[in-house]
């Protein structure tokens, strides 16, 4: 594998950046340098490993969680000196207390509950990411070696007399001794024998022994040992005779101070190479936890997402960004241009971009590289989710200019050289999954040869694995997706309007250059237009007008299809209108037929009860009078029972029906409508269904039948339902649940007229009180229902007050605010 072939390929699609800025995000030393050599996945199993690691964290950041510090220093040296037996000061212990105790705050981050205010538990970290939690699990947080640590040394790096009693004593005596050895200094210094030799009148101290300063002429009357002398050699500094012994044993008691330091730093130099295995691999922990942060932070920084990471050669994203441009963005307040990519093995798998100059082009074949990149790298890609990227073994990529004076190589010679390595890596066995990334490819050159050198370039990358991106300006590349299906077209869409590239991708047409109507915009005179039309030739200009025809056929089209949308959405809500409607009529028909059926058995039962009484009546006067009068009651009686029914107008002349079944007839016995239920039978009697009565009649007497017009249920048929606006609190009579959703139905299907409308809006609440029961009053008396009330929304003052006035009036059935059509909650629909 060519290293430097690779690392050429990543610098063109901007890695080194994207590693910087993700080693700008780690918190540590070893997470800086893991991030700035950073490994590839060595599969697709380890790749996805690596990216639901990152998004765990990422889902943390996002929920707003702060991650523990990682900021933990580099102590491998200091354990393996450690481990050495050397011993180990302040300087070095304290950064191992340091690292230890990051270690302790990670696992006490995942073992807290994380209890939100609902009780929900999802919040705890340990839910929220497990496979990162089960890292943390196998951290040591070492805590007794970093609380002995910090217990041992105080803030200026001394130890502490209470790490040792021992210790604590030599400390004390040393002390006691350098005071009794000051205190003799100053006799000796204020005494007659060196009075007149004193330079100056202080004590000091020379090789950790308590001198005093004489003159130099003093040096030979041997008044003591001389250690040391001034940078003039005025003075010399002589230890007297009298403080020899003292210092001595000052000397002693340091080196007693000093052993007992030095075996309580032994010990502690014992503690960390007994746990340097368990340090090291608190190391490895933290260090990958801080590369994961790292991606994790970095991948909100740009508003990436966890794409599917797949086997076969695939980029399918929707929205995609490059993640240096999105970071830059949100630094200097600039809006990116994101971008749907669709491409895979098995359809077409090598996409040729055109387009004009500055337009996207190179941009966006970066963006596909990097996000390859990254998902290899088990990173988030700055894509909107349900993104998919393929495992790639290898991405090749030839972007910008290659020239090298150095290397006497032209930009074209340049180009060809990476294009060689590009197809070498392209045909190995065994074969490698590539992603290869030409810029302008075979760019610099004669054109008619540069063309034919790409058209055929791309034919033999079509035939490898992988897939391929291509941008170009020749038009031989962009015909190829016309005949060939491995081959598909995008083009970068250019405002020619207003002279400026929109940076969008478009797939499925090419791009054109622009190059000839930016220069007609420009000013260019129509002569010398004329001429490099002509000079470009009729193919060249040809495929042009081709392309804006097919971009202008593509626009129609996606106005005729916004417009096909817009069309079936409306017709799905008339549709949906209707179907409501049609239900609400299947209902009330339904509960008009049961109230009609009980209002039937109900007057056949008060009319049964009528004649009871009637014939007991005549039994008991037992006289021909009373018969008669007996009948004339009947007679009255069953005419006030066929009252409560509406009559059936008939036609004047009826044709005589044939009686089959399901033939409408009129009955003359009960002067109502029916419905042939079986044929005549050999006696000439048929059977016919009257409402819910079925009877045997004499088929003579039937007349032909019209439909009856529906019978409207009054408050005298049935118990009126009650809305919750109702003047009883009463529980409703039987089937009064199913009459109050017929009339909530009939309400509904209802729509206010000037005769049944009154609007109160505007006018306060006693006048609109009173205007309202007048309003009512009129309605009951001319039989007007339902009407409409219109109030408004205002406060809810007037609404209100209208609303509680209905509940106490006696006219009122029941009331509801308007539905779709009737004013919303503005308007209230009164049944009276």
């Amino acid at each position: 594998m060519n290293a430097a072939f690779d690392r050429r390929s990543q610098a063109c699609l901007d890695w080194p950046e994207v590693l910087a800025s993700l080693a700008g995000q780690a918190r540590s030393e070893p997470g800086r340098a893991a991030c700035a050599s950073l490994p590839w996945a060595e599969s697709t199993a380890e790749a996805r490993a690596w990216l639901g690691e990152v998004a765990e964290v990422a889902s943390l950041l996002r929920a707003g969680l702060s991650l523990p510090a990682l900021d933990f220093p580099a102590v491998d040296a200091f354990v393996q000196a450690a481990e050495q037996g050397t011993i180990l000061g302040a300087d070095e212990l304290r950064p191992i207390a340091s690292f230890c105790e990051v270690a302790a705050a990670w696992v006490r981050f995942f073992a807290a509950p994380g209890v939100d205010s609902d009780g929900d538990e999802s919040t705890a970290p340990a839910v929220r990411a497990p496979v990162i939690a089960g890292h943390v699990q196998a951290l040591d947080p070492g805590a007794a070696l970093a609380a002995e640590i910090r217990a041992t040394f105080d803030a200026s790096g001394d130890i502490r007399d209470s790490v040792s009693p021992t210790l604590a004593r030599l400390r004390r005596e040393r002390e006691s001794l350098s005071a009794r050895v000051r205190s003799t200094a100053d006799e000796l210094m204020r005494g007659e024998e060196f009075a007149g030799v004193l330079q100056d009148q202080f004590v000091t101290l020379r090789g950790d022994r308590y001198v005093l300063p004489l003159r130099a002429s003093a040096k030979s009357l041997g008044l003591g040992i001389v250690h040391d002398t001034s940078r003039t050699g005025e003075t010399v500094f002589v230890e007297p005779t009298a403080l020899v012994v003292m210092n001595n044993r000052l000397k002693l008691a340091d080196l007693e101070i000093e052993r007992e330091i030095r075996r309580i730093l032994e010990q502690l130099a014992r503690q960390v190479a007994d746990a340097a295995p368990a340090l090291r691999a608190n190391g490895d922990v933290l260090t990958a936890l801080d590369v994961v942060a790292a991606k994790a932070r970095l991948g909100v920084a740009y508003d990436g997402a966890a794409p599917t990471i797949v086997d076969d050669a695939r980029v399918m994203l929707t929205r995609a960004r490059h993640p240096l441009l999105v970071i830059r963005g949100a630094d200097q307040k600039f809006a990116v241009i994101a971008n749907d990519i669709a491409l895979r093995d098995g359809a077409a798998k090598v996409l040729i971009i055109s387009g004009p100059n500055a337009g996207g082009k190179t941009v966006l074949l970066k963006t596909v590289g990097v996000a390859a990149l990254l998902a290899r790298a088990g990173m988030l890609v700055p894509a909107d989710t349900g993104g998919t990227v393929g495992f790639f073994d290898d991405v090749l990529a030839d972007v910008g200019d290659r020239q090298s004076v150095m290397g006497d190589l032209s930009t074209f010679s340049a180009h060809l050289q990476n294009l060689v390595e590009t197809l070498k890596r392209t045909a190995a066995e065994p074969p490698r999954r590539a992603l290869v990334l030409l810029d302008e490819l075979m760019a610099g050159t004669n054109p008619e040869q540069g063309a034919a050198l790409a058209r055929a370039t791309a034919e033999r990358l079509a035939s490898a694995p992988g897939l391929t991106i291509i941008t170009t300006h020749y038009d031989s590349l962009k015909g190829l997706a016309e005949g060939d299906g491995r081959f598909c077209n995008a083009g970068m869409e250019y405002d020619s309007e207003h002279l400026r590239p929109t940076f969008r991708l478009k797939q499925g047409t090419p791009g054109r250059s622009y190059a000839l109507d930016i220069a007609a915009r420009m000013g260019l005179p129509d002569e010398l237009l004329s001429r490099a039309r002509s000079l470009a030739g009729d193919a060249s200009v040809g495929l042009e007008e081709v392309i804006t025809n097919l971009e202008a056929r593509e626009a129609a089209l996606r106005d005729e299809t916004e417009r096909l949308v817009a069309t079936r959405q409306a017709l799905a809500e008339s549709e949906a209108d209707q179907r409501r409607a049609e239900e609400a009529l299947v209902r009330r028909e339904r509960e008009l037929g049961k109230h009609s059926r009980a209002a039937i058995e109900a007057s056949v039962r008060e009319t049964r009860e009528s004649l009871r009484a009637i014939v007991r009546e005549a039994q008991q006067a037992g006289t021909a009078r009373a018969a008669e009068d007996a009948r004339l009651t009947v007679a009255a009686t069953a005419e006030a029972a066929l009252k409560q029914f509406p009559a059936e107008e008939l036609p004047a002349t009826p044709a005589p029906p044939t009686l089959v079944v399901g033939t409408r007839v009129h009955v003359p016995a009960m002067d109502a409508p029916g419905i042939v239920v079986k044929a005549p039978d050999g006696r000439g009697r048929v059977k016919v269904a009257v409402g819910a009565i079925t009877m045997d009649v004499d088929a003579a007497s039937l007349g032909a039948g019209t439909a009856a017009p529906a019978k409207t249920i009054s408050s005298r048929d049935t118990a009126p339902a009650r809305s919750s606006s109702s003047r009883r609190s009463a529980p409703p009579p039987a089937g009064a649940a199913t009459a109050f959703a017929s009339a909530v139905d009939e309400l509904a299907l209802s729509f206010p007229t000037a005769a049944t409308t009154l609007d109160l809006r505007g006018e306060r609440v006693d006048e609109a009180v009173g205007r309202l029961e007048e309003f009512l009053d009129r309605a009951a008396l001319d039989g007007r229902s339902p009407v409409f009330i219109i109030h408004g929304h205002g406060t809810g003052a007037l609404r209100k007050a209208v609303r509680e006035h209905l509940k106490r009036s006696r006219y009122v059935r029941l009331f509801q605010p308007g539905g779709k059509g009737q004013g919303g909650d503005g308007v209230t629909v009164i049944d009276l």
